[in-house]
């Protein structure tokens, strides 16, 4: 069969039908370009969270005391680690650093044991005569659940020494 003997319908579908690949070939492009430059953001990205990571660790120890702790309660370094304890537990909180470091929200939890603080949601420091009251049901589940959330999102970088567990016990 020559090209004489094809169908003028047939050669004008045929060209729409190079032509329309062409364009989806050339369409495409953009979505090649924009897959290709969010792969290099990710990397970038990637790259910058290991690196934050790899500057605010902290070797876990099995304890840690309330003055160790307050070496890390984020006023050294903008970019090392933070730690708090919470119901026994030490946690790194560099993840959170816009909450813990100074100028947070939660700024009063870094450097030292935040249960009573975090149980009660107070963070101003607790009245002397409150300190001394025990927590009650509600207050433990409150507590619970900020615990529940911080071993979800935080690394837990060892105990807290002296931690009496029956205060916080549900």
């Amino acid at each position: 069969m020559t090209l004489t003997n094809v169908p003028h319908e047939f050669i004008a579908g045929a060209a729409a039908l190079v032509g329309f690949a062409g364009w989806i070939y050339i369409d495409g492009a953009d979505d090649r370009v924009r897959s290709a430059m969010r792969k290099e953001e990710e990397a970038r990205y990637e790259a910058y969270q290991a690196e934050r990571a790899r500057k605010a660790y902290v070797e876990p120890r099995e304890y840690w005391t309330e003055s160790e702790l307050a070496e890390y309660d984020g006023t050294r370094d903008d970019d090392g680690p933070i730690l708090l304890a919470a119901d026994g537990l030490v946690f790194n909180v560099y993840k959170g650093r816009n909450f813990y470091s100074p100028g947070g929200e939660y700024e009063i939890f870094a450097g030292r044991d935040a249960t009573r603080l975090l149980a009660r949601t107070m963070t101003e420091e607790e009245p002397e005569d409150e300190a001394r009251k025990p927590l009650n049901i509600a207050e433990r589940a409150t507590l619970a659940g900020w615990i529940f959330t911080f071993k979800g999102k935080y690394d837990i970088v060892g105990k807290l020494e002296g931690f009496d567990p029956t205060t916080t016990a549900m």
